[in-house]
């Protein structure tokens, strides 16, 4: 049975996952197993180079797994004649550096897959996305560039892009790591409201009180494997990895 006829069956499902680098010298991911449910919050912690973005990208395939399977809705789409361009689709991703179009205004970078990719009306996207726009604040910066917007505007921008596809699934690359301090707590607030809003995500972030206040489920990765889980009480205070346990005596 496929997921998208099973609510309880995991909308991603991670399998012996491995992402090996330098002919295989250097293994970013080392046999990670994990499910995401539909409608839950996933937030992803630990230090540098622990494999936390990699084990983001390879979900949505930007980085194809050296080993394992990724099953999205049912399908395995690290499998052979799999149109990953299509799974994609409802698989929204958030990077760390915006990605935005500089050449085209917010309107014309909200719109442009929409359009392309899924046949919408070009008045019944620019409808869309002003509506999302507005959401964030930014109705009236329609037709700026993004090199006129703050980093903390552009992130929201980049989270509405991706919206805009009306993904089953957002993935998150530590969105506010590139951001001013101060404007850190703008794209967090964009990201609290779409949790509630029973948004599927899954977040690699040092916020750690995102974590805390967002995460259904903290997942603590460290030399390419995941080495706890749990919800944020439990791994916030009652850690049981000596691991995990120094990794969060270090940062809170």
């Amino acid at each position: 049975m496929s997921t998208e006829r099973n609510p309880k069956a995991p909308l991603i499902s991670v399998r012996g996952l491995e992402k090996h680098f330098a002919g295989g010298s250097i293994k970013a991911l080392n046999g990670v197993d994990a499910d995401i449910m539909r409608g839950e919050v996933v937030v992803v912690i630990g230090p540098s180079g622990s494999g936390k973005s990699t084990f983001l990208r390879c979900l949505n395939l930007l980085d194809r797994p050296t080993r394992g399977s990724v099953i999205f809705e049912g399908t395995d789409i690290t499998g052979a004649g799999v149109n990953i361009n299509l799974h994609r689709q409802r698989m929204g991703m958030v990077f760390q550096h915006f990605n935005l179009f500089p050449h085209m205004t917010l309107l014309k970078n909200m719109t442009i897959a929409p359009v392309k990719l899924k046949g919408v009306p070009k008045e019944e996207a620019e409808r869309e996305a002003l509506e999302l726009l507005e959401r964030v604040g930014l109705k009236d910066r329609a037709y700026a560039y993004p090199n006129q917007l703050s980093g903390g505007q552009k992130q929201r921008v980049a989270i509405m892009r991706a919206l805009c596809m009306h993904p089953d699934v957002m993935l998150f690359d530590e969105p506010t790591s590139a951001l001013d301090p101060e404007m850190v707590g703008e794209v967090l607030d964009v990201m609290k409201n779409l949790a509630r809003s029973g948004m599927t995500m899954v977040v690699v972030t040092h916020e750690m009180g995102f974590a805390r206040e967002v995460g259904d489920r903290v997942m603590f990765m460290d030399g390419g494997r995941l080495i706890e889980q749990g919800t944020p009480e439990e791994i916030f205070t009652n850690a049981q990895n000596p691991r995990t346990q120094s990794f969060l005596s270090k940062i809170l």
